[in-house]
């Protein structure tokens, strides 16, 4: 509202309460997209050390020629499968059964032959994972309209086990 003092005009208060609730919805709503997009990154950065983990554990146990045993004391599941159920156990959820065919082993022939996948002793075991990371927040997902792919893969060495267990 202008007021006439003096002959000159004066501004009152009352139309700088719209401007400031303007500035302040302005900088909350840029504040709030901030913190959700460090909070999708963090997690977005869990993701890919939690896939980096499982692919260690995964490889740990691939060098040793075990697998997963019975109550009868023999392998009630193939060394590939062996691995895989290693990897999702330690992928905390992230990798199941529904994405499995996201999951690759692969044998490098070096000594063994590469009898299966997980390769015999001496080969090389390379296993990878892809994994789509969808983001939580509208905004950082339209920079990434199919989600983020992360690709973690690691090669390891088996060790010498009778080739009877590959």
């Amino acid at each position: 509202m202008h007021v006439h003092e003096g002959g000159h005009y004066k501004m009152t208060k009352a139309n700088d309460s719209g401007q400031a609730l303007l500035e302040v919805a302005i900088c909350l709503t840029l504040f709030v997209i901030l913190v959700i997009g460090t909070m999708d990154f963090g997690f977005l950065f869990y993701t890919q050390l939690t896939l980096q983990n499982a692919v260690r554990q995964a490889g740990r146990y691939a060098v040793t020629g075990q697998c997963i045993t019975g109550s009868n004391g023999a392998c009630s599941e193939s060394r590939y499968n062996s691995i895989v159920q290693t990897l999702q156990t330690a992928s905390d959820g992230l990798l199941n059964s529904s994405n499995a065919g996201d999951i690759s082993i692969t044998c490098t022939n070096v000594r063994g032959g590469c009898p299966t996948n997980a390769g015999g002793p001496g080969d090389i075991v390379n296993i990878s994972v892809t994994y789509v990371y969808s983001c939580l927040n509208g905004p950082i997902a339209a920079f990434f309209p199919g989600g983020y792919t992360i690709r973690v893969s690691g090669a390891f060495t088996n060790e010498p086990f009778p080739p009877s267990s590959s």
